[in-house]
């Protein structure tokens, strides 16, 4: 019989005790399902999906579903499909909108676990052909063609 100290698979499994993690870590923490804390401000930390999870593809080209003012990954079904084949549950995540994407997304980039030096898709549309997005070289905040491929990456919020 071993004796275990400490944090152990069976209690950092649930979304709960992960949550607890993210309220309770510091920012820069990579949490045990690989997603990290990359801002806390406001009662609020916000988290990133792994690079493991992140897809390029074109935008959603659907009318977007918001829940509170976060976007649906279901609505993004290359990101839906990715983050249920690493293991997490698509309903916990969103696609940030502009505001977000920029600050904590861009600003808070050093606490990912990695980014691509490319633009990133938010879910703000700026017109029926354009779509919103910040290139992650330099913070520009671009409105390019819906048809254009980007990169999208998901972001979850815990409230403390």
């Amino acid at each position: 019989m071993a004796i275990v100290v400490g944090p152990s698979d069976w209690w950092v499994a649930t979304p709960d005790a992960i949550n607890a993690l993210a309220i309770a870590c510091p920012e820069g923490t990579t949490l045990p399902d690989g997603s990290r804390i990359i801002c806390k401000a406001g009662g609020v930390a916000w988290i990133v999906a792994p690079s493991t999870t992140e897809v390029s593809q074109t935008w959603n080209n659907s009318t977007t579903t918001l829940v509170g003012n976060k976007c649906c990954v279901s609505d993004w079904p290359t990101l839906c499909a990715r983050l249920i084949a690493c293991g997490f549950n698509p309903n916990d995540w969103c696609v940030p909108n502009m505001t977000d994407l920029n600050n904590p997304g861009y600003v808070c980039r050093s606490k990912w676990d990695t980014f691509s030096a490319t633009v990133y898709w938010s879910s703000t549309e700026a017109g029926s052909t354009i779509s919103c997005g910040v290139c992650f070289i330099n913070g520009i905040q671009y409105t390019p063609s819906k048809t254009n491929t980007h990169c999208v990456r998901a972001f979850r919020c815990v409230t403390y």
